[in-house]
């Protein structure tokens, strides 16, 4: 049985491991609905009702190849934390990254996956070109395609065109970035916000329920590495909140002391590393996630009534509440088309009965014309996001010509896909 990381999802058909490109054909023409995993870090039912589920971990691997000093065909199926290593090797490194890199390279563009800087993309911008398996087993390559529409689609596509393979990628040489990690005032950090992400090249923040508090990383570039990398105490900080949580059910008045112990022990960090290593982090503490990614202009007051509604409502959440900020590109898909949004993230543990709360915040979100992170838990369909896009219906066109016979095309793809 598959089951994702976040343990919300699962899918009972029997799991299959191709070794060549001839075996995965026979299985995508032998299934009505195959789809392909990853490291299963999206939290919706991509891949739960296909008929079966197949790892393309056993494909002999693409070797790297460099086509100019910043581009490079890299295998969509190796993991992030596989790629950067290798890259750095050439001198070469992903622009940006998100804090968690165990994601395969398909898997994060196919979603979305973003990291965190004005002025820097989401990883699916950063795709030149793809060559991918069709429904038929035909394998085609964007550059031939002279519209550019395929490359346009593909770069989101989410796994509904066809089974992505390799992916020619925009590389910057291998770089060292500082961080930086301090707490502040929800007021200030708030008022702030704007001005950290103009003058950082990254820049983000945790808020912490309850306690009027922020968590605020910043990175910038250096020339060399600095210091020694802390000890990762993110998994612990969520405990930490936790048992703040548990306190607070005998007494709110508990519930703040144990936040304000845990804000007095949070220590400053400094130090410079290679740029993968000190932009992701290890997440050992599962969880379930909804991400909405909010028109600038609104992102204050969205957060705000985010934070309001949660503490009124939601005594058990406990998990912060994450913030971000992603420059525009033009992908049909990309919650980012036509202009920057700040991306902001609730959680509960991966046990805990995160409907209601998900519920309740969602609303939100959607008043402000939000767009969700394709990755997690929305419950938005067809005519919502047709709404939302201004080349939905380009994509699904193109989509229904690649795979007319909806081989790619899930019960929960039709929900969004197709409309009626």
């Amino acid at each position: 049985m598959w089951i994702n990381w976040g343990g919300n999802q699962s899918n009972h058909s029997r799991a299959c491991s191709p070794e060549s490109l001839d075996e995965l054909r026979q299985v995508i023409a032998s299934e009505k609905t195959p789809r392909i995993v990853g490291s299963g870090h999206s939290f919706t039912p991509l891949v739960a009702d296909a008929t079966r589920v197949i790892s393309l971990d056993l494909l002999p691997t693409a070797s790297l190849q460099a086509s100019s000093e910043n581009l490079a065909w890299l295998d969509a199926n190796k993991r992030l934390k596989e790629l950067s290593p290798a890259l750095a090797v050439h001198n070469l490194a992903f622009r940006n990254l998100g804090d968690i890199n165990v994601q395969t390279l398909a898997g994060a563009v196919s979603t979305a996956t973003h990291g965190t800087g004005a002025e820097l993309p989401c990883l699916s911008a950063e795709l030149q070109n793809v060559k991918m398996m069709l429904a038929s087993g035909e394998v085609i390559n964007s550059q031939d395609d002279p519209t550019g529409d395929l490359i346009a689609a593909a770069r989101v596509s989410l796994g509904a065109l066809g089974v992505l393979l390799e992916a020619q990628v925009k590389l910057v040489p291998k770089y060292y970035l500082r961080r930086r990690v301090e707490m502040g005032a929800l007021q200030e950090t708030l008022a702030r916000m704007h001005e950290l992400w103009e003058s950082h090249r990254n820049f983000e923040f945790f808020y912490i329920p309850w306690s009027q508090k922020t968590i605020r990383l910043r990175h910038d570039l250096v020339d060399e590495p600095k210091g020694k990398a802390p000890a990762d105490l993110d998994n612990l900080a969520v405990y930490g909140l936790r048992a703040a949580r548990i306190l607070g059910h005998l007494h709110p008045s508990l519930r703040r002391q144990a936040l304000a112990l845990l804000s007095m022990l949070q220590t400053e960090e400094d130090y410079a590393d290679e740029g993968w290593k000190v932009l992701c982090s290890q997440r050992d503490v599962r969880f379930v996630e909804m991400e909405y990614h909010v028109p600038t202009k609104v992102a204050r007051d969205v957060l705000m009534e985010v934070i309001k509604r949660t503490e009124a409502n939601h005594p058990d959440v406990y998990f912060p509440i994450e913030v971000r900020k992603t420059a525009g590109d033009t992908s049909w898909l990309s919650p980012f088309q036509g202009g920057s949004r700040v991306s902001v993230a609730i959680h509960t543990a991966a046990r805990q009965n995160f409907a209601d709360y998900f519920r309740d915040i969602e609303p939100i979100f959607r008043e402000a014309n939000a767009r969700p992170h394709w990755g997690k838990m929305h419950s938005l369909k067809f005519a919502d996001l047709e709404a939302l896009y201004p080349d939905y219906n380009r994509f699904c066109s193109l989509r229904e010509k690649l795979d007319p016979t909806g081989k790619f095309l899930s019960g929960y793809l039709q929900r969004l896909l197709v409309a009626g």
